[in-house]
């Protein structure tokens, strides 16, 4: 299958957080790609909203686009704020959430 990228714009630039709109008490995403080799989202998280424990099928780059949130991985919180990137490998369980809206980039390799 052949690797398509969707979702993005092809006239005129954008910033590429502004793709994606937060929605109150709900985690939001876009797929930016369509591969079984890489997946990559953006994601806009409501004040509050966490994803609990989970684990990808590769490498996952996290980017901060606006605002901040947290990781655990491995019984650590690790603090990403808008600019900051930060990646969790393969098969390593973690938890991602923030207290105020954020939107990040996600980008998973296999």
């Amino acid at each position: 299958m052949m690797a398509n990228l969707r979702n993005l714009p092809t006239e005129n630039p954008m910033q590429l957080a502004s793709l994606i709109t937060s929605k109150k008490n709900q985690i939001v995403s876009m797929a930016l790609s369509n591969s079984e080799h890489l997946q990559m989202s953006l994601f806009t998280f409501a004040d509050k909203e966490t994803v609990s424990e989970e684990e990808y099928f590769g490498d996952t780059m996290y980017f901060v686009l606006e605002g901040e949130t947290q990781i655990n991985k491995d019984g650590k919180e690790y603090i990403l704020k808008a600019g900051d990137v930060f990646m969790v490998p393969a098969h390593v369980l973690h938890a991602i959430g923030g207290e105020s809206e954020f939107k990040l980039l996600q980008i998973t390799v296999n």
